[in-house]
C-alpha cells in the first residue's frame, strides 16, 4: 500500500486504486498523511477538515469518515486516544528521502548518485501537491512541498552544471526561471551555466531581466550574491566553485497552522462591552506598521483569561494562520520569554534542535517566522512588560491579547481594557447559565444573596455555581446561608481548581514584609474606604511613604481605587473577599503589635477630628474626658484638615465610624473611642447623620461599660440623649439624660451633670412641662461653664416666651446672644437671634422680627448650618405673614417650600411639621381655607405623633380659624389654659373668626 500526495491525493494497493469517497474523507486522509505515524486528536482533525467552522455533528462525521477509510486502508488506520494514527508510506516521505540522499551525495562530490536521486525524487510528482483537497491546511502544506520541489530542481541543475553538462543545466534552469522569475538562486545558477558555456552576454541578460522583474514587481534590487556575481562576470574575476563546496540548501518546512487556544467557555457572560473593545482593536489602520495589542487587566478572578480566550476564538476567521497561547505564570512560576518562544516556534513547525539558543536570535527567528502570517497571540497572566516584549510579533498582521493583574502601562501603544466587577444582575445571569434558569428562578432571593456575597467576581460566581452543580440536592438558600458566614466564605468558594483563595495567593506571595504588614492591618480595620494616610500611623511611617505602600497594593490588585474625595485625595477600598483573605492572613501578626498599630491610628484620627471640629460651629454641647495627646501628628495631615474641615469630615466619616467599631472589636483604647464619638456629635448633628452618630456612641458606650469607665459612660449617655432629642424621640432622650445625670451625680462629675440638666430641661420644655424644665435649666446655669449657661439661657427665654413673660424672655435671649458672642460661637448667637425674633413677633413688632430672622439666616448660612438657616427662614416667613406688606417679603410661600424640602431631606420631623403648619397659615392668610385646612390637619397629625401638646394646641387654633369649627377652637383654648401658655390670654373672649381677623390680616 502506498499513499500519494504529490499530485491528486490517492491510495494504491498494488496496482489497484482505492476508492476514498468524497472530498471530506479525502481531506481527513490528507490530514493524517501529513503527520504520519503520529496521533492526531479528533478535535484537531475537526479544525483541519472544516477550517475552524465545524458543524454541530462534526465528531460523529469524523467517526463516519474514519469508518469509510478503514474499509480501504485496513489495519493502517489505527484508533489511539485521543484520535487516530495512519501508518502508511507516502510519496512525500519517499521524495524527502531521495532529496536528502541527493544532497548528501552532492556535498560528498558523488554527482552521479546525487543526479540519480534528484531525478527519482522529481519523478514522484504527478501535478500540484494535495490536488483536490481544498482545506486551508492543505494549501499551506502544498506551498511548502512545492517549494521543496523547486529546490530539488535547482539541485539537479547545479549537479548537471558541475558535471560539465551546461546545455542540460541551461535548459532545465531556463524553464525554472521563466516559471518562477523571483527565485534568485535559479537565476544565479543560470548565469553560471551561461558563463561556463562561454555565453557571457546571455549571462548578463539573465541578470538584467531578473533586476527588471524584481524592481517592477516587488520594488527591490537583486540580492547581494546576484549583484556580486554580475560584477565578477563583468570584471572577469569569477571563480568556479568545486562541486563539493556547494552550500547546504535551506530546509523549507511545511507551514504549520497552530490552534493552541484553551477551550472556550459556553456560558461566557457579562463582558459584552469589553469584548466589543477587543474586537474593535483587532484591525490596525491601513497605514500602521505596529502590532495591534490590547492589555486586559483587573482583579484576580475578574475573568481576564476567559475574555481573552473567548475573543481569540471569535477571531479565528479574521486571523486564519493560527492562534498561539501561553500562560506566563504556568505551573506556579513565571515563564521566561526564552521558554515561551521555544514553545511557540515548536508550534509553528520549527523543532527544538533547529532553534537558536541565544535569546536575541530566537526572538528574530520567531518574528521572521510569523512575519507574513495573520495570527492571534494570547499572553495570559503576564507579570511585567519585560516578560511580554520579546513575545510581540513585531508586525501589523498579528493581534496580541495580553492579560495581567497589572496595567502594564510601559507597553508602548497597547490599548488598556480594565475589567471591573460584575453587577448583581449580570452575576445572577452567570449563575443561571451555570446551574440552570429553573433552579435560580425557583429561589430568586437566595440566588441574589449568593451573587451579592460573591461580590461581582466571576471566579467566585463560577466557584459557587460549581459547588451547586456538585450538590444538586442543595437548595440555593443552603449555599447562601453558608456564604453569609464570613469565617467560612472563602472556604465555600473553593471547588476543584476554582478557588478565590488560591487566586489571591498569587499576588499576596509578591508582598515584602512592609507591604504584607500593611495589607494585614488595613484588612483588620475593614474600613468602607480610606485615604492613604491611614497606613502612616498603622506602620509608623511618613505619609508619602504610606501613599507608596498603598499604591503598591493597588498595583497588585489587593486594594481598589474607590474614587477621589472633595479634597482631591484618592480614596481606596478592599473588595469584600480580599478583605476576608487579608484578615485571615493577619492572624500571623503578633497581637500586641496589632493593638499598638490600631491605637496609634486611633489617636491620629482623634487629633485630626479634633482639629476639624474646632474649626466648625458647635451644634451640641461638647463633652469629653480629658486626654493628653497620644501621638505627634504629621503637619501635612493637619494641613489637609485645616484647609477644608467640612470636606475632610465628609470624606472621613465612614472610615472613622468604622474604626471606632473595629477598635472596640479588637479591644483597643476605649477612652480614645469615647472622645472621638463625643467630638463627632456636633458635625453629625449639623448634618442630621443620625445613623453614624448612633453607631459611634453605642460602640463607645459598650467599650466604656466593658472597661467599667463610668465617667465615659456618663458622657456617652448624655451624647445619646442629644442624639435622641435631634431625632425627636423625646421619651428616649429624657431617659438617656436622666441616666447620664444619675452617674454624674454618683461620681461628682459636674460638667456632665450640667449638660444632662440642659438636655432634660430642653426636652421637658418641648413637652410643655415648664416648671420642672425651668428648675433643671436653673441647675445647669448654676453648675456649668459659659457654653452650658448660654444653652440653658436659651431654654429659659423660650419658657418665658411661651408663658407670655415677654420682657423676661427678651432679657434671657439678649443675655444668650451676649454669652455666645463672648464665646465666639456665631451659630449659637444666630440661634439666639432667631429666639429673640420670635419674642418680637409675639409682641407684635413684626418688622423687627423679620430683621432679626434675616440676621440669623445670614450667620447660619455662613457657618454652613443649612438646617439652622432653614429654621431662620421659617421664622422670617411667619413674621412676614403677620406683618403683611410692611415686611417687604413677597415670596413667603416659595421660601416655605424651600424650607420644607430641606427639612424633608434631612429627616427633621419637627421641622416638617413646623413648616407644614406655617404653609397652612400662609394659605389661610390669602383666603384659601380648604387648602389651609388640609395643610393644618397634616401638621396636627405630625405634632400628635411627636407628642408635643403646645404645638398641637397652636395648630388646632389655626385649623379652627380655617374651618370655623368651634369644638376644635374650644379644645385648643382648653389645652392652652392647662399649659398656662401665653396663648390662653390671647384667645380669651375671642371666637375663631375674631382671632383670625386680628392676627392673620389678608
Amino acid at each position: 500500500m502506498k499513499a500519494l500526495v504529490l499530485g491528486p491525493v490517492e491510495v494504491w494497493v498494488g496496482d489497484r486504486q482505492v476508492n476514498l469517497g468524497g472530498p471530506k474523507p479525502r481531506t481527513l486522509l490528507a490530514a493524517l498523511l501529513l503527520q504520519p505515524r503520529q496521533v492526531v486528536p479528533v478535535e484537531r482533525l475537526i479544525d483541519l477538515i472544516w477550517d475552524d467552522q465545524p458543524p454541530q455533528t462534526a465528531v460523529a462525521l469524523v467517526h463516519t469518515y474514519v469508518s469509510s477509510l478503514r474499509r480501504a486502508l485496513d489495519k493502517a488506520l489505527i484508533t489511539r486516544a485521543p484520535g487516530y494514527v495512519l501508518d502508511v508510506d507516502s510519496d512525500a516521505e519517499m521524495f524527502a528521502g531521495h532529496v536528502a540522499t541527493a544532497r548528501q551525495a552532492e556535498r560528498a562530490g558523488d554527482l552521479s548518485t546525487a543526479v540519480a536521486h534528484y531525478r527519482q525524487a522529481l519523478a514522484l510528482w504527478r501535478g500540484p501537491a494535495l490536488h483536490g483537497v481544498e482545506a486551508q491546511f492543505a494549501r499551506g502544506h502544498a506551498l511548502a512541498l512545492g517549494e521543496q520541489r523547486l529546490s530539488a530542481e535547482e539541485g539537479l541543475g547545479r549537479c548537471e552544471l558541475h558535471q560539465g553538462r551546461e546545455q542540460d543545466a541551461i535548459s532545465r534552469l531556463t524553464a525554472l526561471a521563466n516559471a518562477h522569475p523571483a527565485r534568485e538562486e535559479t537565476r544565479e545558477l543560470l548565469m553560471r551555466a551561461y558563463h561556463r558555456a562561454g555565453r557571457t552576454a546571455d549571462a548578463l541578460t539573465v541578470y538584467r531581466e531578473a533586476r527588471e522583474y524584481l524592481l517592477d514587481e516587488l520594488g527591490i534590487e537583486p540580492g547581494e550574491k546576484l549583484r556580486d556575481l554580475q560584477t565578477a562576470i563583468l570584471n572577469g574575476t569569477i571563480e568556479e566553485s568545486p562541486a563539493r563546496a556547494v552550500p547546504a540548501p535551506v530546509v523549507v518546512r511545511p507551514q504549520v497552522v497552530p490552534h493552541h487556544l484553551p477551550p472556550d467557555i459556553s456560558d461566557f457572560t457579562g463582558r459584552e462591552e469589553a469584548l466589543k473593545q477587543v474586537m474593535a482593536l483587532c484591525e490596525a489602520p491601513a497605514d500602521s506598521t505596529a502590532t495591534p495589542t490590547v492589555v486586559v487587566s483587573g482583579f484576580g478572578g475578574a475573568g481576564k483569561s476567559a475574555l481573552a480566550v473567548h475573543a481569540a476564538h471569535l477571531l479565528r476567521r479574521t486571523y486564519p494562520d493560527g492562534q498561539l497561547f501561553a500562560d506566563l505564570r504556568g505551573a506556579g512560576r513565571d515563564l521566561e520569554p526564552q521558554e515561551v518562544l521555544g514553545r511557540f516556534l515548536g508550534l509553528l513547525g520549527i523543532p527544538g534542535n533547529d532553534q537558536p539558543a541565544a535569546p536575541d536570535e530566537r526572538v528574530e527567528l520567531y518574528r521572521r517566522t510569523v512575519a507574513d502570517r495573520r495570527l492571534v497571540v494570547v499572553l495570559d497572566n503576564a507579570r511585567s512588560e519585560a516578560q511580554v516584549r520579546p513575545l510581540l510579533p513585531g508586525n501589523a498582521n498579528c493581534f496580541v491579547i495580553i492579560t495581567s493583574r497589572s496595567r502594564l502601562t510601559g507597553l508602548e501603544g497597547a490599548e488598556p481594557i480594565e475589567l471591573g466587577f460584575l453587577g448583581e444582575e449580570v452575576s445572577a445571569e452567570m449563575l443561571s447559565r451555570i446551574v440552570g434558569t429553573e433552579r435560580v428562578g425557583g429561589e430568586p432571593e437566595a440566588a441574589q444573596q449568593i451573587t451579592r456575597l460573591c461580590g461581582g467576581v466571576p471566579l467566585a460566581v463560577r466557584a459557587a455555581g460549581a459547588k451547586l452543580l456538585a450538590r444538586p440536592h442543595w437548595p440555593l438558600r443552603t449555599l447562601a446561608r453558608r456564604l453569609s458566614d464570613e469565617r467560612r466564605r472563602l472556604d465555600e468558594l473553593e471547588t476543584g481548581d476554582l478557588a478565590i483563595r488560591s487566586s489571591l495567593r498569587l499576588n499576596y506571595a509578591e508582598l515584602d514584609a512592609r507591604h504584607r504588614r500593611a495589607f494585614h492591618l488595613l484588612s483588620l480595620l475593614d474600613l468602607p474606604d480610606f485615604s492613604a494616610w491611614v497606613a502612616a500611623p498603622l506602620l509608623d511611617i511618613p505619609p508619602y511613604d504610606a501613599e507608596d505602600v498603598v499604591e503598591h497594593l493597588v498595583d497588585l490588585r489587593l486594594v481598589d481605587v474607590a474614587g477621589v474625595d472633595q479634597l482631591g485625595r484618592v480614596r481606596y477600598r478592599f473588595h469584600d473577599l480580599v478583605q476576608l483573605f487579608g484578615a485571615e492572613q493577619a492572624a500571623a501578626e503578633p497581637a500586641e503589635e496589632v493593638a499598638a498599630a490600631v491605637a496609634r491610628t486611633l489617636a491620629t484620627w482623634l487629633a485630626l477630628v479634633e482639629t476639624a471640629v474646632r474649626a466648625l460651629p458647635r451644634v451640641t454641647l461638647g463633652l469629653r474626658p480629658p486626654l493628653a495627646p497620644l501621638v505627634e501628628v504629621d503637619p501635612r495631615l493637619a494641613e489637609d484638615v485645616e484647609e477644608d474641615p467640612t470636606g475632610w469630615l465628609h470624606a472621613e466619616t465612614g472610615a472613622v465610624v468604622r474604626v471606632v467599631e473595629r477598635a472596640h472589636d479588637l479591644g483597643v483604647d476605649e477612652l480614645t473611642t469615647t472622645v472621638i464619638a463625643s467630638l463627632l456629635s456636633s458635625p453629625f448633628a449639623a448634618r442630621n447623620e443620625f445613623g453614624n452618630w448612633q453607631r459611634t456612641h453605642e460602640v463607645a458606650l459598650r467599650a466604656a461599660r466593658d472597661r467599667g469607665n463610668r465617667r465615659a459612660e456618663a458622657v456617652l449617655l448624655a451624647g445619646l440623649g442629644q442624639l435622641r432629642y435631634e431625632q425627636d424621640d423625646f421619651v428616649e432622650a429624657l431617659r438617656n439624660f436622666e441616666q447620664a445625670a444619675e452617674i454624674a451625680r454618683d461620681i461628682g462629675e459636674t460638667a456632665t451633670l450640667a449638660v444632662a440638666c440642659v438636655g432634660m430641661g430642653t426636652v421637658l420644655r418641648d413637652l410643655a412641662e415648664f416648671e420642672p424644665a425651668r428648675e433643671l435649666l436653673g441647675q445647669a446655669i448654676a453648675l456649668g461653664d459659659e457654653g452650658v449657661v448660654a444653652a440653658a439661657s436659651y431654654g429659659v427665654g423660650a419658657i418665658h416666651r411661651d408663658h407670655g413673660d415677654l420682657t423676661e424672655a427678651v432679657a434671657a435671649f439678649e443675655r444668650c446672644v451676649e454669652l455666645y458672642r463672648r464665646l465666639g460661637d456665631q451659630r449659637g448667637e444666630a440661634l439666639a437671634l432667631r429666639g429673640l425674633s420670635l419674642c418680637h413677633r409675639a409682641e407684635g413688632t413684626y418688622v423687627r422680627a423679620v430683621e432679626l430672622s434675616r440676621d440669623a439666616e445670614r450667620v447660619l448660612r455662613a457657618a454652613g448650618d443649612e438646617l439652622g438657616a432653614t429654621y431662620a427662614v421659617q421664622s422670617l416667613a411667619k413674621a412676614a405673614l403677620r406683618a403683611g406688606e410692611a415686611a417687604g417679603v413677597t415670596d413667603v410661600e416659595d421660601l416655605l417650600a424651600g424650607c420644607l424640602e430641606v427639612c424633608t431631606r434631612q429627616h427633621d420631623r419637627f421641622g416638617v411639621a413646623l413648616v407644614t403648619r406655617t404653609l397652612g397659615e400662609a394659605a389661610l392668610a390669602r383666603g384659601s381655607d380648604d387648602e389651609a385646612a388640609g395643610l393644618l390637619r397634616d401638621a396636627l397629625d405630625r405634632w400628635t405623633a411627636l407628642g408635643l401638646p403646645i404645638w398641637r394646641a397652636r395648630t388646632m387654633r389655626d385649623l379652627a380659624a380655617a374651618t370655623g369649627d368651634e369644638e376644635v377652637w374650644a379644645e385648643a383654648k382648653a389645652l392652652f389654659t392647662g399649659l398656662r401658655a401665653r396663648e390662653a390670654g390671647e384667645l380669651a373672649g375671642l371666637s375663631a373668626v375674631e382671632w383670625r381677623a386680628a392676627h392673620l390680616p389678608a
